[in-house]
């Protein structure tokens, strides 16, 4: 082939002998660019043999490489599902095992479902609830309700098949009857075309094309039969799988759960409850929790109220009734638990059974900063606010927000803390709502040197202050007096006609000063209570006990504070007596339960968790755990006066009460036991000592040698200080002349 330049772009076929067309005109060349052509020489072109020869060598080198190329991508593709199944294995491990568990428990609640159905579980349950409490209407109401069900059932499952019989038997009928009609009718149609062009031979062919395609329904469906039975298997497990997500994550094993065992703050839903109440460690709670309670079908009444945002916006209420075998004290026992689950303090949580249905938990949970917040002002700040002995005083404020009344009337009352828990705050708070009742009398013995009750002292009648023994000694004499005042109410009491100084009410109290309230306090009782001797400890107990157990329908309210709470300082059958407790921050629970009552911790009722103020924070401070303050044991925010409010409240019940009160300072009395013995002997010429003890008694009852005399003990007075006792037919007797001899003998020693 040669190749023909053209100047101008000719006519493909001009030129014969070219096939080559130069579609754009050449460039003149440039000088020095001339290409020489090569003349290929017969010895450098290689032929049809030497070509395919020289390829089939090369061949088995392509395959090398290839090879090699292969088992590198081989390597590499190994070497990545390795580490992907190294790094997704165990999570997709995890989460198959996780969703099965849900298709285990849905399995299992289903079972459950049925089996409780078919055997009446519930109905059951509840009957047995009801003949445990005799209720015998109730017993026939769900036994026959039972026997109903069974009959219920059997009348179903005849109406079912005697539906698919009617059916059947219709469609029979239909198909009688219409197949014969159709052909009839094809067949005169035939004759005239009057309802279009068909005949019996059309109908036959239908028929038969229906039938055919209904037996090539089945025969496929037949042959596919595997389609069908994996979708209904799919479906069976997505309802299985369903099932086990509504019980919650609390049904599943802890390591498959995705919360874990982390404690935060947890949103009080009905899964997060489950989960906690799992983990108490009450093993009949643990174990319906893990077959699903409460979130089960047949657990359809469990969420009397579900989790909601209580009305006073400080925290979240729930209301479930718990299984058989898990009674609501259990649970509060496993208070410090539960509150740990539930991401709070023992002190944010309350637990108690429901007023109408026992096995109905009522839980209320505080938000987390609630009980150290501020206390809002007191009510009695508000002008004019005035109280009354007989409606209570308010000392502070309930974690929801309520107003508490201390109830004072027929009570009595032991404080304790440790210092800085705001148990003088809780006392004083009372103090100051006393002395807004202008009818209230109030009295105080502080065996210590502060000044808490300073402001106070215009409106308090008697007032002893210091930690010596007079003042020990001064208070036990007012005791004893206030004890011997009882019989004189107790006439004023039927001079009124009435039982109590509650029934006749503040008319009669404002006629009758003889019967007004009055109020005791003994701060730092703990120097009050140890004595210097058993013997003494003992007659003092029983002295205090005798009077706070007799005074209360008189008009009494004793109250007892201490830092130090045990037997020594709080005795055990004070505190048995003792209505109002309450128990700031404090060391231990043995400590507590002086204060709250027996196994009070241990049942959930505990101020353990409770810190007193610091140098740096004030803590909890105020807050203290009581009982008797309000319907169920809880903690109380007491309010706090400022130096300011103090005397805003002291100044207006010196308003009410016109003026300040008649104060006494409490001295030791003392008596000359001789002298009231001749003079009860008066001209006896002897006296039995049993006669003279009894007279001594009558003649000065609130006289603490007194108390409790006997002939015995009088005999051994007489006998040490040398007066001759005889005992004529074993009762001990003194001559008059002995006792008047020996009052001489003891003046002239004194004049001397």
């Amino acid at each position: 082939m040669s190749t023909t330049t053209y100047t101008t772009t000719p006519a493909p076929d001009e030129d014969p002998e070219d096939n080559v067309v130069q579609l754009r005109p050449a460039p003149p060349a440039q000088p020095g660019t001339e290409v020489e052509p090569h003349v290929f020489e017969p010895d450098e072109v290689l032929t049809a043999e030497q070509y395919e020869q020289r390829m089939r060598s090369r061949v088995p080198a392509a395959l090398a490489g290839a090879a090699g190329t292969a088992r590198t991508s081989t390597t590499a593709a190994a070497l990545w599902t390795a580490r992907t199944a190294r790094r997704y294995g165990p999570l997709v491990g995890w989460a198959l095992y996780r969703h099965g568990m849900y298709v285990y428990k849905g399995m299992e609640a289903k079972r459950q479902r049925k089996d409780s159905d078919r055997e009446y579980r519930d109905i059951r349950a509840a009957r047995a609830r009801a003949l445990a409490t005799d209720d015998l209407d109730k017993v026939t109401q769900l036994t026959d309700q039972m026997r109903t069900g069974a009959h219920t059932r059997i009348e179903i499952t005849e109406r079912r098949l005697d539906l698919a019989w009617t059916v059947t038997k219709r469609a029979s009928k239909a198909v009688g009857v219409g197949v014969p009609v159709a052909l009839v009718t094809g067949a005169v149609n035939s004759l005239g075309g009057w309802l279009g062009p068909w005949d019996a031979t059309d109908v036959l062919t239908t028929m038969g094309a229906v039938f055919t395609g209904t037996a090539d329904t089945i025969t496929w469906s037949a042959d596919h039969w595997w389609l069908f039975a994996g979708t209904a298997g799919c479906n069976w497990l997505w309802r299985r799988w369903r099932d086990g997500r509504r019980l919650g994550e609390q049904a599943l094993p802890e390591k498959l759960r995705r919360n874990g065992t982390d404690t935060v703050y947890v949103e009080l839903t009905e899964t997060a409850l489950a989960i906690a109440l799992a983990n108490i460690g009450h093993r009949k709670l643990t174990a319906v929790i893990k077959e699903g309670w409460p979130n089960r079908d047949t657990d359809a009444n469990a969420w009397v109220q579900p989790p909601m945002m209580d009305a006073t916006g400080t925290g979240w209420s729930v209301k479930l009734r718990l299984p058989v075998g898990a009674p609501v004290a259990e649970v509060a026992k496993a208070k410090v638990a539960l509150a740990h689950n539930l991401g709070c303090r023992p002190q944010e949580l309350f637990i108690e059974a429901d007023e109408n249905d026992s096995t109905v938990m009522e839980l209320f949970r505080l938000d987390p900063g609630v009980l150290r917040e501020p206390v809002p002002p007191s009510v009695l700040l508000e002008e004019g606010a005035t109280t009354d002995f007989f409606a209570g005083f308010p000392v502070g404020i309930s974690p929801r927000g309520q107003v508490v009344l201390e109830a004072h009337n027929e009570r009595n009352g032991a404080v304790s803390g440790l210092p800085g828990s705001g148990k003088t705050s809780l006392v004083l708070a009372a103090l100051y709502g006393a002395i807004l009742d202008p009818l209230t009398d109030i009295d105080v013995f502080v065996f210590a040197g502060n000044n808490d009750y300073e402001a106070l002292k215009p409106c308090l009648n008697v007032v002893g202050l210091g930690d010596t023994a007079e003042n020990v000694q001064a208070c036990i004499n007012h005791i004893k007096t206030l004890h011997a005042d009882l019989a004189v109410r107790g006439e004023l009491l039927k001079k009124h006609n009435i039982k109590s100084v509650e029934e006749g009410g503040r008319a009669v109290i404002a006629k009758e000063p003889g019967l007004r309230p009055r109020i005791l306090v003994v701060d730092e009782c703990q120097a009050f209570f140890r004595q210097d001797s058993a013997q003494k400890r003992k007659e003092l107990v029983n002295l205090v006990v005798r009077f706070v157990s007799a005074s209360r329908k008189y008009g009494y309210h004793v109250k007892f504070v201490t830092p130090v709470p045990s037997d020594q300082s709080l005795p055990r059958d004070l505190i048995a007596i003792t209505t109002n407790k309450a128990c700031g921050a404090i060391g231990d629970k043995l400590r507590n339960n002086v204060v709250l009552g027996e196994n009070a911790h241990e049942t959930g009722v505990s101020a353990l968790g409770l810190k007193p103020k610091t140098k740096d924070s004030l803590n909890d401070v105020g807050t203290l755990v009581t009982v008797g303050y309000m319907d169920n044991p809880g903690p109380v925010r007491s309010y706090h006066y400022t130096a300011e409010q103090q005397e805003q409240l002291v100044q207006r019940a010196l308003e009410l009460r016109g003026g300040a009160a008649a104060q006494t300072v409490p001295t030791v009395q003392e008596r000359d036991w001789l002298a009231d013995l001749a003079s009860v002997a008066g001209g006896l010429e002897k006296v039995k000592l049993a006669d003279g003890a009894a007279l001594l008694r009558k003649k000065a009852p609130g006289y603490h040698l007194y108390q409790g005399l006997d002939g015995k003990t009088l005999a051994e007075w007489l006998t040490d200080l040398g007066v001759p006792v005889t005992r004529p037919q074993g009762a001990h007797t003194v001559l008059t002349q002995s006792i008047r001899e020996a009052i001489a003998a003891q003046e002239n020693t004194t004049g001397e």
